[in-house]
């Protein structure tokens, strides 16, 4: 029983420390298959995780603005001789209510960031399986002769950094934000505080946070294509470094 309880820690930490001797001791058994449900999971996993933070960072807009009343119908129907000429008789409803009204920022901006928060996973989906490619075609470029359902698992594991940045990236976020002033009640008074969030020790620290998660993912990622390619420790390095700062650069 002791040995089965010290199993997943084992592991754990032998991915952590040694990817190499992790990926060696199941190189028969990576696939395609296990690939796409690894990346499904941290894709899930890292999107439940940046819907909360991003639910968190709206909380932060305290400032209020208005907009129109979906209760008021419209002055076409409410106004006098709006209706002229139609051989109706229309129930004005609602038109006792004000033309529009005070809603608080961070509704508003949770309103359009929800629609959008689930979209993350399948974004996450593609760019695995666009960094599987690029991953394996550079592994052939350097003479490797693994199977890109290999590769495929290879680059869900380097997904697991992602999840760890998030984590931590986003708490990063939170912290600079919740000491920066989101009272204003118009975009053009909030858009100076929310580029303060992109420069200076804020921007610094995500930009390191950034990098550290890419490097740990080209550290996975470098020592999985040696196991799964058999591709030279300096091929699989450049290889692995070249892709894992795409994100980067694109962020």
């Amino acid at each position: 029983m002791g040995e089965h309880s010290s199993g997943m820690p084992s592991t754990v930490r032998t991915f952590l420390a040694r990817p190499g001797a992790f990926f060696e001791s199941r190189v028969d058994q990576l696939s395609g298959v296990r690939g796409a449900g690894l990346a499904f999971l941290f894709s899930v996993v890292a999107t439940v995780i940046l819907g909360s933070i991003l639910r968190q960072f709206t909380t932060l807009f305290t400032g209020t603005t208005t907009v129109d009343n979906p209760s008021y119908p419209g002055d076409m129907i409410c106004e006098n001789g709006g209706l002229e000429g139609l051989n109706m008789t229309v129930t004005m409803s609602g038109c006792d209510q004000p033309k529009q009204k005070s809603v608080e920022i961070s509704s508003l901006l949770w309103d359009e960031m929800a629609g959008i928060v689930p979209w993350i996973a399948v974004g996450l989906l593609l760019v695995w399986f666009g960094l599987a490619v690029a991953l394996h075609v550079g592994a052939l470029l350097g003479s490797g002769s693994g199977r890109f359902g290999q590769t495929l698992e290879v680059t869900a594991w380097g997904l697991l950094p992602t999840v760890v940045t998030s984590v931590v990236g986003g708490a990063a976020l939170l912290f600079f934000a919740s000491r920066t002033d989101l009272s204003a009640s118009s975009p053009e008074a909030l858009l100076p505080a929310i580029r303060s969030l992109q420069s200076g020790v804020s921007g610094l620290t995500l930009l390191v946070i950034q990098l550290l998660g890419a490097t740990w993912q080209a550290y996975v990622w470098a020592a999985g294509l040696r196991v799964v390619h058999e591709v030279s420790r300096r091929a699989a390095v450049a290889v692995a470094v070249l892709v894992a700062l795409v994100p980067v650069l694109l962020s």
